[in-house]
C-alpha cells in the first residue's frame, strides 16, 4: 500500500503486469529460448569449476514437422561416436575432410571439431534431389583444385547415403583425380533405398525410408537450420509443390 497524497491512497499489485493475460507466440518462444540458454550454461557446483548439465532442454518444433526422429542431444551423441572412429582411422596421418555441399555443412562442422588431428577442409558441390523427394540426375557443380586432391587421403562427408549414386560417383571422380584414398562418412544411412553396391565407412544413424529435414537436410531449400532431424508433413510437401515459382 502506498500513499498518493493527503487523503489518497493507491494500491500497487505485487504481481507483474503480464500475469493474467495470454502470452503471445513471440513471448512464449522467447521464454523457451531463455530457458534453453540457461540450461546449456548449466549449474555451477558450489566451490567447484565443474558444470552440471541441465536435465531438460526445451525445443521449439516447426509446424511443418510431423515428428522428431532424432533430437539434438541424440545427434551429438552419434557424432561423438563417429568422430572417435575417424580419429582412430586417421591416427598419425594427415588427411582432408571433403564435405559435400550444401547438406553436409552442419554435420561436417560439428564432426571436425571433435577430431583432434591435423586435417584440412575442402568442399565439393553436387546435387541430385532438386526440389523433389526422390533422387534425380546427379550434377557435380564444383570440385576443389587438383592440389587439394592429388596424393591426399580424403574423408568424403555427406549428409545422407540414399541410393548411393552421388557418393559412388564422387568417390570415383576423386580417385581418378589422384586421391591416395577415399573413405566415406555420412550423417544418415537409408539402406532400403540403395541402388548401388556401396556401404559407408562411417555412419552416424541408420533410418527408415522417410523424408527427413533438419540439421543441414532440406526440402526445396528450407528447414536446414532446424537443430533436430524431423519427418516432414505430407501437407508441407504438397504445399511446396503447388506454390508459385520462387515462393516454395
Amino acid at each position: 500500500m502506498k500513499r498518493g497524497g493527503p487523503g489518497r491512497r493507491t494500491f500497487r499489485s505485487p504481481l507483474p503486469p503480464q500475469i493474467g493475460r495470454p502470452r503471445t507466440a513471440s513471448e512464449s518462444n522467447a521464454r523457451i529460448a531463455n530457458s534453453e540458454r540457461r540450461a546449456r550454461q548449466g549449474l555451477r557446483r558450489k566451490n567447484s569449476c565443474v558444470l552440471e548439465s541441465a536435465p531438460f532442454f526445451a525445443t521449439v518444433v516447426h509446424e511443418d514437422i510431423e515428428t522428431i526422429l532424432l533430437s539434438e542431444a541424440q545427434i551429438l551423441q552419434g557424432i561423438d561416436r563417429v568422430a572417435a572412429e575417424v580419429t582412430r582411422a586417421y591416427a598419425g596421418r594427415e588427411f582432408t575432410v571433403m564435405a559435400v555441399l550444401k547438406g553436409s555443412c552442419v554435420f561436417a562442422s560439428d564432426l571436425i571439431r571433435r577430431v583432434p588431428l591435423r586435417l584440412e577442409l575442402a568442399f565439393v558441390a553436387a546435387s541430385s534431389y532438386r526440389d523433389g523427394t526422390t533422387s534425380g540426375r546427379l550434377d557435380v557443380n564444383y570440385f576443389p583444385a587438383d592440389g587439394e586432391i592429388a596424393g591426399r587421403e580424403l574423408l568424403l562427408v555427406d549428409d545422407i547415403l540414399d541410393t548411393g549414386r552421388t557418393m559412388q560417383a564422387l568417390k570415383r571422380e576423386l580417385l581418378e583425380r589422384g586421391a591416395r584414398s577415399v573413405r566415406t562418412c555420412v550423417f544418415l544411412d537409408k539402406p532400403a533405398r540403395r541402388a548401388v553396391d556401396l556401404r559407408a565407412d562411417h555412419s552416424c544413424f541408420e533410418i527408415e525410408d522417410k523424408f527427413v529435414v533438419g540439421y543441414g537436410l532440406d526440402f526445396a531449400g528450407a528447414y536446414r537450420n532446424l537443430p533436430y532431424l524431423g519427418v516432414l508433413r505430407q501437407a508441407a510437401i504438397e504445399r511446396s509443390r503447388t506454390a508459385p515459382l520462387g515462393r516454395a
